[in-house]
């Protein structure tokens, strides 16, 4: 595989890269090529030239929600992580337009900074914008999907699209986002002031910090819970809390958080996976339905135009519009930032 050259002109490119340190779990092999983009406009540049070369991508973020197999893959990964504008969206006060790879930790800090509420619920998920928006990233506080109003994604013909988006199209881990390449997305949020925003991220975050393994190396929660119980006291309840396979362990904090203790291979988390699958199975007859992506090994199909993928297809999304790409507006207030 070689990449155009207008690529390895004008981007960031690394060869023969490591995905496992790109990763919140931490295992997993290479990728042949990870792309880097700054801005909007040369990740647009990256899936243009990606598609007419008919070569298969992956879009990275953050890194968590993700399991990459210890062969790696061989596709080509675009990686997100220094697109972190946050900036205010025109002229509304309350409303942020935020760019693919800024992290939901510093979303959360710039909205307690501004005093806009809405974004609390995100607090302690290790996530990015981007990897946010398609899934519904959330908890039992609430979801991103709740405060999205606009999302621009790649069409299937390279082109920018903004649309327009209410929570009801939003469901738990459901988006009408899920496959597709996201830019940016504006949220629509409310004024309040910045000490009683801060009382809600605190005692939200402080319950996750009791409850769950935040500071360990993991992908956020292996399972997606079930319409009967959460996926955490099913696995607690056939007796899983504390295996081990190799350096991957089933934490003690929170039995839905596979951990990687220190030098954890890929094949052992996904061992300790079907073992708990199977333990509950056995116990409780709940078939556990993993909410981590898998990458290599075949389990998921690579882009190999700006929006084939998993639930996503090259049509236009209803009331989508043209993205309009003006300079953002220049803001004196802290912790916001021009991309």
């Amino acid at each position: 595989m070689d990449l155009p050259a207008v690529l390895r002109e004008r981007l960031l490119v690394h060869e023969a890269a490591a995905l496992g340190p790109r990763t919140t779990l931490g295992v997993g092999g290479p990728a042949p090529f990870v792309i880097e983009p700054r801005d909007r406009h040369e990740l647009m540049l990256a899936v243009r030239e990606l598609a007419a070369a008919g070569l298969p991508f992956r879009l990275l973020g953050h890194g968590s929600n993700l399991l990459v197999r210890d062969e790696g893959v061989p596709d080509v990964v675009l990686h997100t992580r220094l697109m972190t504008g946050i900036w205010h969206e025109g002229l509304r006060e309350q409303a942020l337009r935020v760019e693919a790879g800024a992290s939901l930790a510093r979303l959360v800090s710039v909205c307690h900074q501004q005093g806009l509420a809405g974004a609390e619920p995100l607090v302690g998920i290790p996530g990015t914008l981007g990897g946010a928006v398609a899934g519904n990233a959330g908890s039992r506080h609430g979801c991103i999907g709740d405060v999205l109003c606009e999302v621009t994604v790649l069409d299937g013909s390279g082109e920018a699209l903004a649309v327009p988006c209410a929570p009801s199209d939003f469901g738990y881990r459901r988006s009408p986002f899920a496959g597709r390449v996201v830019l940016d997305a504006v949220l629509q949020l409310r004024a309040d002031r910045p000490d009683a925003i801060w009382q809600r991220t605190s005692a939200i975050l402080q319950a996750k910090r009791d409850s769950q393994p935040l500071t360990a190396r993991s992908a956020g929660c292996m399972f997606r819970n079930t319409p009967d119980a959460p996926s955490g006291r099913l696995i607690e309840e056939a007796g899983c809390k504390g295996r081990a396979v190799g350096a991957a362990h089933v934490s003690e904090r929170h039995a839905n958080f596979i951990v990687n203790s220190g030098g954890a291979r890929a094949a052992d988390v996904l061992d300790l996976v079907e073992q708990v699958r199977a333990a509950v199975r056995a116990k409780s007859g709940q078939d556990l339905m993993l909410e981590v992506e898998v990458w290599g090994g075949g389990r998921q199909a690579a882009r190999s135009a700006p929006v084939t993928g998993p639930q996503a297809s090259g049509d236009r999304l209803p009331g989508a519009e043209p993205a309009s790409f003006a300079s953002p507006q220049p803001t004196s207030k802290s912790g916001m930032e021009r991309p």
